[in-house]
C-alpha cells in the first residue's frame, strides 16, 4: 500500500500547490491511500478513474460523492445509484438538453454582451464578481424560474456551506449552512404555489419520478443542485479560462484572428484546470483498480484533475495547449453520473470567448487569488483583477 498525504480539504490544496500534491499522490502509484478524513484510496490515473466512473455497480455514490463517505450526503441526483439516479436524472436532463441550449442561445449571446462591454465600459475590474459569477445567476433565473432575489443569496450560502465543511476536523457549520440553501428552495416552491409559473420550479410541484409524485425534500434537493452546481462551476470555468487568456496573451491575439478556435480553448481548460476536481465513491464488493485490493466499504477518491494531467493519456499535460486532441478529458465526469450540463456550460464558455475577442485586448491588473477546493472538488480565482488596453497592444 502506498501512502499519500492528501486531504482533500487542506487550506493549501490551492494554486499552484494543488497540481504538486496530486503529482505526488501520481507518484506513490496509480492508486495511493491517504490516512486522512478516516482514510480513503486516492485514484489519479485516466484509465482508472473513467473505469471506476462507469462501473456504478462496484463503486457507489450513495454514501456521499465527498470524502468522508459517510451517507450524509443526499444531494440529488449525484448521491444516489440507479434506479431513483436514473429517475432523478430523467426529470432534469431536459432542462439542459442540447434542443434547450439552442434555445436558450439568443438569451446567452444578450446577457453575455451585456456583462461584458458593461466591464469593458468600466476600463474593467474583478472579472469574477462582475462577470463570472453574474452570468450563471442570470442563466438560472431564465433556466429554471428561480426569483432574482433567491439567486443574489446563491453564492452567499454557497460559501457559508464551504467553509462550515472546509474546517479543521469535522464539518463544523456545513449541515446548519446548508439547510439555509435549502431554505432558500421551500421558499422558492412556496411562492411557485402561491402564484403559479410554468418553469422548472413550477415543474416540480406535479413531478413524478418511479410512478409516485416527488417528495418536498426531494424538490428542495434538485432545485439545490441546480443552484448550486449550477453557478459554481461556471463562475470557476469562466474565470479560470480568462486566466489563462491574461497569463498567455499569444492566445487572446490568436482567438481575435480566428474566433472558431473558442470551442478548442474551453475544452483544453477544462482538461488543464478542471474547475471540478475531485469526486469519492464507496466499494460495494471487494474489487481490484490497477492491480491493487480495494476492500468492500473502502472509500476511493477519483481525483479528475489528476487524471486529466495524466502523462499516458495527454502528451506535455502541464502545459496549456489548445491545439491538443483534449476529447475524452474527464472535466465534466463520465459514466451515468456526467454533469448534465456540460452544452450549457461550453456554449456560455465560447460565446464568453467570442465577445472578449470583440474587444480590446486583457491585460492582469494587480494581484489573482484563488480558492482552496471548495467542498474538496471546486476550485477557482475568487479575485481577478482585469483592466482593457487602451492603445490596442
Amino acid at each position: 500500500m502506498s501512502p499519500v498525504d492528501l486531504d482533500p480539504y487542506a487550506a493549501d490544496l490551492t494554486e499552484p500547490t494543488v497540481w504538486e500534491v496530486y503529482e505526488a499522490a501520481r507518484e506513490a502509484g496509480p492508486v495511493a491511500w491517504s490516512d486522512r478524513r478516516g482514510g480513503f484510496w486516492v485514484v489519479t490515473g485516466y484509465d482508472d478513474v473513467r473505469a471506476v466512473l462507469r462501473d456504478a455497480a462496484t463503486f457507489s455514490s450513495a454514501s456521499g460523492h465527498r470524502i468522508p463517505t459517510d451517507g450524509t450526503q443526499r444531494a440529488v441526483p449525484i448521491d444516489f445509484d440507479p434506479p431513483l439516479h436514473t429517475g432523478y436524472r430523467k426529470l432534469m436532463t431536459p432542462v439542459l438538453s442540447p434542443a434547450r441550449v439552442r434555445a436558450l442561445r439568443p438569451f446567452l449571446e444578450r446577457t453575455i454582451s451585456e456583462l461584458v462591454r458593461a466591464f469593458a465600459t468600466r476600463g474593467g475590474g474583478d472579472f469574477v464578481t462582475e462577470v463570472a459569477l453574474p452570468l450563471p445567476l442570470a442563466v438560472l433565473t431564465e433556466l429554471v424560474g428561480f426569483a432574482p432575489s433567491t439567486v443574489e443569496r446563491f453564492r452567499e450560502v454557497t460559501e457559508q456551506m464551504w467553509s462550515g465543511l472546509d474546517a479543521d476536523g469535522a464539518a463544523v457549520d456545513f449541515v446548519g449552512a446548508r439547510q439555509r440553501v435549502y431554505d432558500l428552495m421551500a421558499d422558492e416552491l412556496a411562492a411557485h404555489r402561491s402564484d403559479p409559473v410554468d418553469d422548472v420550479v413550477g415543474s416540480l410541484l406535479t413531478a413524478e419520478v418511479d410512478g409516485r409524485a416527488l417528495d418536498e425534500d426531494e424538490r428542495i434537493s434538485i432545485l439545490a443542485t441546480f443552484a448550486v452546481a449550477g453557478h459554481e462551476t461556471t463562475m470557476n470555468a469562466a474565470s479560470t479560462l480568462v486566466h489563462l487568456l491574461v497569463a498567455h496573451p499569444e492566445h487572446q491575439r490568436r482567438l481575435r484572428a480566428d474566433p472558431e478556435r473558442a470551442p478548442a480553448y474551453v475544452e483544453e481548460m477544462l482538461r488543464h484546470r478542471s474547475p471540478a476536481q475531485n469526486f469519492a465513491r464507496r466499494a460495494t464488493c471487494p474489487a481490484s483498480v490497477a492491480g491493487h485490493r480495494i476492500a468492500e466499504g473502502d472509500a476511493v477518491l477519483l481525483s479528475l484533475a489528476a487524471a486529466n494531467r495524466d502523462p499516458e493519456r495527454f502528451a506535455d499535460p502541464a502545459c496549456f495547449d489548445p491545439d491538443r486532441d483534449a476529447r475524452g478529458h474527464l472535466g465534466f465526469g463520465w459514466g451515468i453520473h456526467q454533469c448534465p450540463g456540460g452544452v450549457l456550460a461550453r456554449t456560455e464558455l465560447a460565446i464568453l470567448l467570442r465577445t472578449l475577442g470583440e474587444l480590446p485586448p486583457l491585460h492582469l491588473d494587480g494581484e489573482v487569488t484563488w480558492s482552496g477546493l471548495q467542498g474538496g472538488n471546486h476550485l477557482g480565482p475568487t479575485r481577478l483583477p482585469i483592466r482593457f488596453a487602451t492603445d490596442g497592444a
